[in-house]
């Protein structure tokens, strides 16, 4: 493994150290000054506004404390709603706000980088989701998709925040900086301090480099400004780095690569900007999945139960099939079927699909539709009654509301769901390779039946088994 981490310091002269002291010296006395003259009115305000950092753990909304500008005199000011925010005079964050890849793995990735943000003792602010993506583009909160009180609990050394929090931290830290430094016309608190990286894989070696300003800028980072500027200097003091990660590192050598990442990204900026597009976790320890909401768990329960309790589940991504393979590989799957319902004694079906069920595809990447895919689908529920989230009147509360129209006519909070009838279901099956393209989705599907049949759940009949064609 190879990683070179490159360094702009300079050497300073004597003289240059004794002037540059000097400076400081001024600099620290004219501070005290000012910290002193109103050191007794800061004390009263601390204690009335002390707030304990297990009262505000799992709020996601704060009340300004900033209402009177008066009462903002010093650095204590912003030591204060520290403190109140994230429990000790700094706050650092690790907001990793692009994360490449669609729900199943990200969903694995938010959680190693969850486990950075534990290794460098950051708050991990929990990304916006939508459209089967973790990122900052999207517009529902984290919890839409995912329980944050279990999330917690598999992290309780993490302190989590949502984009709303890290906002009002935002605006609460520009409103003290605006008026100390015009009420004494100094930089007495300086912009924000921040680490724009990209952590991508690479076929290569593993390196890390000083990247060029304003490398892969997420056009969604501009939502927070002007609290977070990273083109105005006088908001934000920038500097961009990329790390490239060899994919045999992150299989055969992750141990040895975490304590390397743990220690490039053990810095001193309080926010650590990452655009994340890794194949594989990032630490040896892989943690569970991330816990879905109560909301999409209890549907999933509801369409188990419309199908009786018994059914054999299929997930047939039609995405990187071969097209012209479609017709034997649509034979193959109902040979299968038939000899499964007559063995087993199971009458429903449940189909998990790419193929557009409503106006466009469940995959974001699959476009490219011919009369095959037309064709096999057709046969298939021209032989058997095809059930799936839309037949059975999944998630009918979103339909309800225009909002969500967007999330539900594509990839989205569908495919939580999807996956969660088909872990459910009592036989389950997929495509081989030819007919179906071999999907993490489908493989978080079998691990996932693979570990209740460990533990005795006697309602799974199999793992996962692939039809022929």
């Amino acid at each position: 493994m190879v990683l070179q981490l490159s360094s702009t310091r300079k050497k300073m002269f004597p003289s240059q150290i004794m002037k540059n002291s000097f400076s400081l010296l001024c600099f620290s006395f004219l501070l005290w000054l000012i910290s002193y003259s109103f050191y007794y009115k800061h004390e009263l305000l601390s204690d009335q506004n002390e707030v304990s950092l297990t009262e505000i753990y799992h709020t996601s909304t704060y009340k300004s404390t900033l209402s009177n500008t008066s009462s903002i005199t010093s650095l204590n000011s912003l030591e204060e709603l520290n403190k109140k925010f994230c429990g000790k005079p700094t706050c650092k964050f690790l907001f990793a706000y692009l994360l490449g890849e669609q729900e199943t793995k990200a969903n694995t990735h938010f959680r190693s980088f969850s486990q950075l943000a534990e290794k460098l003792n950051r708050i991990m602010i929990l990304t916006n989701v939508g459209s089967s993506r973790i990122g900052t583009c999207n517009k529902f909160p984290f919890d839409f998709y995912y329980d944050t009180n279990l999330l917690q609990k598999e992290f309780p050394n993490v302190i989590f925040k949502s984009e709303n929090d890290f906002i009002f931290w935002l605006k609460e830290r520009d409103q003290i900086k605006m008026t100390l430094n015009n009420n004494v016309n100094k930089n007495i608190i300086s912009p924000l301090s921040i680490l724009h990286t990209s952590i991508q894989s690479h076929k290569e070696d593993t390196y890390y480099y000083n990247a060029e300003t304003n490398f892969d800028k997420n056009k969604c980072i501009s939502k927070f400004e002007p609290l977070m500027n990273l083109e105005d200097p006088n908001n934000s003091r920038v500097s961009y780095t990329k790390m490239f990660v060899k994919t045999t590192d992150l299989i055969r050598r992750r141990a040895k690569f975490s304590k390397l990442l743990t220690k490039v990204f053990t810095i001193d900026e309080e926010i650590l900007l990452v655009n994340g597009r890794v194949a594989y976790p990032l630490f040896p320890e892989i943690t569970p999945v991330i816990p879905y909401n109560d909301y999409i768990l209890n549907e999933a329960q509801r369409l188990k139960d419309k199908l009786s309790s018994s059914y054999i589940g299929i997930h047939w991504r039609l995405e990187s099939s071969i097209p012209e393979l479609l017709p034997e590989c649509v034979q193959g799957l109902i040979k299968t079927l038939n000899k499964v319902m007559k063995e087993e004694g199971i009458e429903n079906i449940y189909l998990a699909t790419d193929y557009p069920l409503s106006s466009r595809s469940q995959s974001s990447t699959f476009k490219n539709l011919s009369h095959y895919h037309h064709d096999a689908i057709k046969t298939l529920n021209e032989t058997f009654k095809i059930n799936t989230w839309v037949s059975l009147g999944g998630l009918e509360q979103l339909k309800e509301n225009n909002q969500y129209d967007k999330e539900l006519n594509g990839p989205g909070i569908q495919g939580i769901l999807d996956k969660l009838v088909c872990i459910n279901s009592n036989y389950f099956i997929s495509g081989p390779k030819g007919c179906s393209r071999v999907s993490s989705f489908t493989k978080a599907i079998a691990n996932e039946r693979r570990d209740r049949i460990k533990n005795n759940d006697h309602s799974l009949l199999n793992t996962i088994n692939r039809w022929e064609p």
